[in-house]
């Protein structure tokens, strides 16, 4: 016990040494610690020890052993911690404290390189626009395929630091204290202790959380763990959850914050009761619950060379392999937006209202009432008008179709959708005022409003729960090496999101509320 991996090792292959020949190996008897009179005597009496070169090979080997022994380390300090770091009560709140300053960091740090890439992109995008002119292969360029690659590299800068605190933590050790700390409560639900983490991080995103489910041994593990975590609210849902709380339900910060940690909770429980219901349904999930063994290292200061290395190959293979799938999905969902690039008969001379336009905010408001009709006349609004009849008894419109397909880019997508709909631009955000006014005097054709809070209520439990972002399935298909799981993660969630706020909004009119 006292003797290293690699001292072991030795050990080993000098008691097989012990058991051979001088010529393949073993110890020459000059080696070996036999009187003088028993070498003698050898070969010339029957009466001779028999029994001296065998023990005088265990002597050997003790000698040869003891220079590999090493001595064993004080495990006192590192007792002492985990006295602490593996408390009920102390351990916990530690864990709740580090995991605070690491997804804050996570969101502090990362938010100005996200915001840099983005810049960076639309910049490229403006320059190749200015130098091409308008026109179709320009529209491909700027918003098919550098679109599309600034959507898988906007995921970098988080994955990176992601990748960067989860390798400082399991190199010190102390990632092995959280998933013992949090087995006792995760195999309530059939998930593994260390599913907690991934979970946790799909706060952030949904990216790079799963792919941090590598940290489990156990491929069942894994996967029940990735079905799950798009279920976490993650960043890309709250400005949805911004404009729909500000603009149908209340001004008011409080009520809002309140709402806006409803639907946290909401998720995390959603996750949990999922969790629980797909270990015990669906087949491939269901295992023998094995007893958690794992092995507490001592504490050490990370190797930096190791963590960075981890990082990289990490992020590279993100951008290798889920990277190539976000793009073809980026580069289709921008043609089903953008074509067919025509306005359905009878419409206005647009062009010629723009030439006659007296000012540039008459122009951009004309310009604004083309794009929200080229839109509706897509294949995208096409198919947002073909699902409506699936989404009215939720009370959802058409144009909410619409920036349901959009949003399948990303969630956050959804707003810059009805921007283009409502003719108020697609620079549109949660914070747009000119935006909100549309949606606050949309009217039905019986004349009430279309949208109510009772809506806004439906709406954001369907983006809590519905798998809107190609990225996450992207990288599911890459971690599960498999079409299966993205395709039962799309649909079941899809399924929930439709029955969740199916319940939300019939359930609210049949109670009185609008």
């Amino acid at each position: 016990y006292g003797t290293t991996l690699a001292a072991a090792d030795d050990a080993l292959g000098l008691w097989a040494l012990t058991c051979t020949e001088p010529r393949t190996g073993g110890p020459d008897d000059d080696e070996l610690d036999i009187p003088a009179e028993l070498r003698a005597a050898a070969g010339t009496t029957d009466d001779l020890d028999l029994d001296a070169p065998i023990l005088a090979r265990w002597a050997w080997l003790d000698r040869e052993i003891a220079k590999l022994a090493r001595k064993q380390p004080d495990r006192s300090l590192t007792v002492a911690i985990d006295r602490v770091l593996l408390h009920r009560v102390y351990g916990f709140t530690v864990f709740l404290a580090v995991m605070a300053v690491m997804f804050m960091s996570l969101f502090a740090w990362s938010e100005p390189a996200i915001d840099g890439v983005d810049r960076l992109f639309k910049f490229f995008g403006g320059e190749i626009r200015g130098a091409l002119g308008e026109g179709v292969f320009t529209d491909f360029l700027v918003d098919g395929v550098i679109g599309g690659v600034g959507a898988v590299m906007v995921f970098l800068p988080q994955i990176l630091l992601l990748f960067l605190f989860l390798g400082f933590l399991e190199d010190c050790g102390y990632l092995a204290r959280v998933a013992y700390l949090m087995d006792r409560i995760m195999r309530t639900m059939n998930l593994h202790g260390r599913a907690f983490v991934p979970m946790l991080s799909g706060f952030a995103c949904a990216v790079p959380a799963i792919m941090a489910t590598r940290t489990m041994e156990r491929r069942r593990d894994r996967i029940l763990t990735m079905m799950v975590v798009p279920l976490m609210t993650c960043s890309a849902r709250l400005p949805v959850y911004t404009l729909v709380i500000g603009t149908l339900i209340s001004g008011s910060a409080l009520v809002g914050g309140l709402l806006m940690v409803g639907m946290y909770m909401f998720s995390v429980l959603t996750a949990l009761a999922a969790a629980w219901v797909m270990s015990k349904t669906v087949k491939q999930l269901k295992a023998k619950r094995l007893p958690f063994l794992i092995e507490l290292p001592p504490y050490r200061w990370p190797r930096w060379v190791d963590v960075l290395r981890m990082m990289w190959s990490k992020s590279s293979m993100f951008l290798r392999e889920a990277g190539t799938v976000i793009l073809a999905c980026s580069i289709a969902l921008w043609a089903l937006l953008a074509f067919p690039r025509e306005l359905p008969a009878g419409s206005p001379d647009f062009d010629a209202q723009i030439a006659a336009a007296p000012d540039a905010k008459t122009r951009a408001a004309i310009e604004n009432d083309k794009k929200a009709m080229l839109l509706e006349n897509s294949y995208g609004g096409r198919l947002g008008h073909g699902i409506e009849p699936v989404l009215a008894p939720l009370g959802f419109d058409w144009k909410i179709g619409v920036g349901i397909v959009g949003a399948f880019a990303a969630r956050e997508v959804f707003i810059s959708t009805l921007g283009i709909v409502y003719s108020v631009g697609g620079d549109a955000d949660e914070g747009s005022e000119p935006l909100r006014e549309a949606l606050r005097n949309e009217k039905r054709a019986d004349g009430t409003p279309a949208y109510t809070p009772l809506v806004g209520m439906s709406l954001m439990i369907f983006f809590a729960l519905a798998c809107q972002c190609m990225s996450t399935l992207a990288v599911v298909r890459r971690e599960s090496r498999s079409w299966l799981w993205p395709l039962f993660l799309f649909g079941y969630m899809t399924v929930l999101a439709w029955v969740a706020s199916f319940v939300v909004y019939q359930g609210g009119r049949l109670l009185g509320f609008s």
